[in-house]
Formats: C-alpha cells, sequence, structure tokens
C-alpha cells in the first residue's frame, strides 16, 4: 500500500494493483462497463485481480482481459446467498492475502458488502453506484465507509445523497464506450439471415435482462400496435433471464403468453446472450428501450454510438444522454401507445430517423468517450490512493 505523499502512479516502479469485487458472473451492463475501463487503464499503469464467483465462462472472460480470477462464492450451494456477517469474513480473509493499492467494488451491493471489511483493513477503496433502489440507513451508512463512491449518472447520485449518501465522497463517473469498435456499420445480413428473415424485413431491437424493470411487457404491447401496420417489422431482443425469483419467472411466461396470444410468434425473436453484439447492432432499424428504472443503460450508449435511432424512457440518467429530441427520442413509461406511434414516426420519415440517429452518435462522442472516461477513472484511482494514505 502506498504512503504518505509518494508518486501514485508507481511503486517501485510496478504497477498499481487494484482488486475489483464482482458479484455476478455474467456481462450485464455493470460488468461490461468495468472491463471496457479494465482495458484502458492496463496502459496508464493498473492491473487488476477480480474477485468473482467460480464460473467457467466468467473466469475465461476475465483471462481474456488479462484481468487475474480469484474464485468467491457469494451463494450456498442451494443457490441462497450467504449472510451479510459471513461474506465479510470470507472477503476480509481474501483480502489479506491479496496484494493491493486499491479496492473497488463495482455495484451498489458489493459496496454496502465490502465498506466495513476495507475500512477496517484500511485498504483506499472505491463503492460503485449502478442502481437506483431503496436502501436501510444501515445499508447506506456501510456504503459511505468506502473512501470514495461513484455514481453513474446524476440521476442515481442525486437519488442516494437524498436517502444519506456522504455527498463529499461522491460524485459521477459516466460509463464509457469504445468509440472504435462501436461505430455506425452497415449489415452484414448475418442476423437476417439467422432468423430466416427476408433482407427487406425491418428489426427493431431491444437489450438487456429479462426482469420486470426493462418494461419488456410495455415493449410488446407497443410493438403489437405497430406491427400491425408495417408487416415487415420484427423485434429482435438481446438479453435473458438471469434471476430466478418468482416474480420473474412469473414475467417472462406471462411474455411469452403475450406473444403466443397475439400470434407474434413469427415476429418477435428472443436470441438470448449475445457474446458478440456488433452483429445485432449493425441489423437494427431503431433501438427500442422501455425500462421503468434506469441509473444510465449502457445498451443506450451503444445502440447511439452506432448511429441507431433511440426511443427510450424518461427514467433515471436517461435524459442526460440525450439531451435533445433530435439525438433521442425519450417518450413516458408504461406508454405502449406512445412508443407505438414513436417508431411509426421513425418508420415513416427514414431521413428524420438518420437525423437522430447522427445526433446521437454525436452526443456519445461528446460524453461517453471511454478514453476520456478512462483518464478521469485513473486520476480517481491514484488520489483515492494518496488521500487515504495521507489520512491513515
Amino acid at each position: 500500500m502506498l504512503m504518505g505523499c509518494c508518486d501514485p502512479l508507481s511503486i517501485g516502479g510496478n504497477p498499481l494493483h487494484v482488486v475489483l469485487l464482482m458479484e455476478h458472473p455474467s456481462l450485464n451492463g455493470g460488468e461490461r462497463s468495468t472491463l471496457a475501463f479494465c482495458d484502458q487503464l492496463r496502459q496508464q499503469g493498473f492491473q487488476f485481480t477480480a474477485i468473482a464467483p467460480p464460473d467457467a465462462d466468467f473466469s475465461d472472460t476475465l483471462t481474456l482481459h488479462q484481468i487475474d480470477h480469484v474464485p468467491f462464492s457469494f451463494r450456498n450451494p442451494e443457490g441462497n446467498r450467504y449472510p451479510l456477517d459471513k461474506l465479510r469474513t470470507k472477503l476480509s480473509e481474501q483480502l489479506r492475502k491479496l496484494p493491493g493499492d486499491l479496492f473497488h467494488a463495482i455495484s451498489l451491493s458489493t459496496s454496502r458488502i465490502a465498506g466495513p471489511v476495507v475500512r477496517k483493513l484500511r485498504l483506499p477503496s472505491i463503492g460503485h453506484i449502478r442502481d437506483i433502489m431503496t436502501l436501510s440507513r444501515q445499508a447506506m451508512n456501510d456504503v459511505n465507509e468506502n473512501d470514495r463512491i461513484l455514481a453513474v449518472s446524476k440521476a442515481a447520485l442525486d437519488y442516494h445523497r437524498r436517502a444519506g449518501l456522504s455527498s463529499g465522497k461522491s460524485s459521477v463517473l459516466y460509463n464509457g464506450i469504445d468509440l472504435r469498435t462501436f461505430k455506425p456499420t452497415a449489415s452484414s445480413g448475418e442476423l437476417h439471415r439467422s432468423l430466416g428473415l427476408s433482407p427487406d424485413s425491418i428489426l427493431l431491437g431491444a437489450a438487456g435482462q429479462i426482469i420486470i424493470r426493462k418494461g419488456l411487457d410495455t415493449l410488446l404491447k407497443g410493438f403489437l400496435i405497430a406491427s400491425k401496420k408495417y408487416p415487415k417489422v420484427h423485434l429482435v431482443i438481446a438479453g435473458r433471464r438471469h434471476s430466478d425469483k418468482e416474480e420473474t419467472l412469473g414475467h417472462e411466461k406471462e411474455l411469452n403468453e403475450f406473444i403466443v396470444a397475439n400470434k407474434l410468434n413469427h415476429r418477435v425473436h428472443f436470441l438470448g446472450h449475445q457474446k458478440n453484439m456488433h452483429p445485432f447492432y449493425a441489423s437494427l432499424r431503431m433501438f427500442l428501450h422501455c425500462a421503468r428504472q434506469e441509473p444510465l443503460g449502457r445498451v443506450l450508449l451503444e445502440a447511439a454510438a452506432y448511429g441507431i435511432p433511440v426511443i427510450a424512457t424518461n427514467v433515471g440518467g436517461t435524459n442526460e444522454i440525450f439531451k435533445r429530441r433530435d439525438q433521442g427520442i425519450i417518450i413516458e413509461p408504461d406508454e405502449p401507445e406512445q412508443l407505438a406511434a414513436e417508431i411509426s414516426n421513425l418508420i415513416d420519415a427514414p431521413e428524420s430517423a438518420r437525423h437522430i440517429g447522427a445526433n446521437g452518435r454525436t452526443a456519445i462522442e461528446a460524453s461517453f468517450d471511454i478514453r476520456n472516461a478512462s483518464i478521469q477513472l485513473a486520476g480517481i484511482y491514484r488520489r483515492t490512493i494518496v488521500c487515504a494514505n495521507q489520512s491513515s
């Protein structure tokens, strides 16, 4: 660990070592954003170790990103989460074994688990808030034990500050997109062919977990209305259900029943998890996001970076991405008729759709470039290490 006011760029010429705490062995927005930052920060003098669940596919992904993997089970063999005290004891034991200049909990949940642990170990730490949700006073106190707390949007930051998040420790750091990878690209027709669709079929896309807060029920209702006017329009949905909670299982069942009842079987296509999202985005005429809660949707950044016109709900940090209507169309949540009307507007006015897509790309270039965001995070890492050691 760094001491005093030494040069925060290195220790004895070695890179700084950051330990990440990752609760889910998945590649949802938080994990993908973290991996994107790690790819950039290795070039700025950082190495990473991830304490994460023992999942073979996820471990392979970490290896691909040159991140060491320390297996750590958050759940027992029956799938139930271990009690908080046990998780903290296990985490403390693990951290004592690892070389680390800085600890970074990548989610609100892991920030809460780790806060008291890293404070006791006097390990410089950063918590990361990627959710807008109600916390108990004790949970917020645990999060505040971290030296620094980052929120992915002003909406998330303001919400949690009103609930007791330390104003002095917290700030916004937007997720970043690699604009050299996510860029306007002509479709190869791969997705159309894989679905057995004619090349002139119009694909509307959505992406994310199958979970109630993503608003897929509203999406399907809006698409049903639009589909009656446009027989060549299809809806493709990338993502899958991760939760086994009864309400989520019931939600997925209701979505499938709606599709069957309205004879949309051949018009709505669930693609499951996509390791490579690029053919998906390149095939879309527009991107739809009907979330009921969304701190800052990474899929919105990715779709807009492709120059795809976006229709998204007015929740969380969405209006921090699209500040004008000609950058992205914002609708109210749970309004399928409004969604259908905006879909119709974009299909009927292709030049306007292209204009919105181009302006959306410009908005991402201005505020969500991973190169700029990673420079900001590197500075936060170094300042957190130095300040924590100065106060110890």
